[in-house]
């Protein structure tokens, strides 16, 4: 996002007056973070995710937006939470309903948040970043998608959603301090991988 982006904050706000430019904007910023985090909670790879994932990221975000109206900005990073429980509890609705099969392409499409990134603190890259990073992603990905459920659920909700830890509490139905050792653990464990890979 540059400087001149408006944030998510201001692009809430003006979609709750009714500005249709803020809604298509935000929609466009939150779906391929919205994708990715259907993708994880499937514990599939991008280039293998079912059908219905984008039905599922489709449905999350039309959630978001009818109830737009009744959402308070309480923080910075209400929105992105907000929005992670909601493709949480669409996923989940999903799977009580389907079973699943697995077609490709919808990645091909909406692959662009940068998984490396959400995980791991960095600086901006450099030209040859950028190239090594879609396989460095790659690697990411597939590192966190052989975590064990629990531990990939609580980095995803943590990373890629932006929930906090008392939030990540909430969803799984943990302690607080419990949740801080399944993202710290899970991280380690994903940095392990990845260093066995290197």
């Amino acid at each position: 996002m540059t400087d001149l982006a408006p944030s998510t904050e201001h692009l809430v706000a003006s979609a709750q007056k009714g500005d249709s430019a803020a809604r298509e904007a935000l929609f466009a910023r939150y779906l391929p973070r919205v994708c990715r985090m259907v993708a994880s909670h499937l514990g599939v790879r991008r280039d293998s995710l079912p059908a219905a994932a984008e039905d599922m990221a489709q449905d999350s975000l039309i959630r978001a937006f009818a109830g737009l109206d009744r959402f308070e900005m309480r923080s910075p990073g209400a929105f992105a939470a907000w929005m992670a429980t909601i493709v949480l509890n669409c996923v989940r609705k999903h799977a009580r309903r389907n079973g699943g099969g697995a077609e490709r392409a919808l990645w091909q499409r909406y692959g662009d948040l940068d998984l490396r990134e959400s995980i791991f603190d960095g600086g901006g890259p450099s030209p040859s970043g950028v190239v090594a990073g879609i396989e460095a992603n790659r690697r990411v990905e597939q590192a966190m998608l052989d975590l064990p459920a629990l531990y990939r659920e609580a980095l995803t909700l943590r990373c890629i959603g932006q929930l906090s830890h008392a939030e990540i509490a909430q969803q799984l139905g943990r302690t607080e301090a419990n949740c801080r050792k399944l993202v710290q653990r899970a991280t380690e464990m994903l940095q392990a991988a990845l260093a066995r890979a290197s």
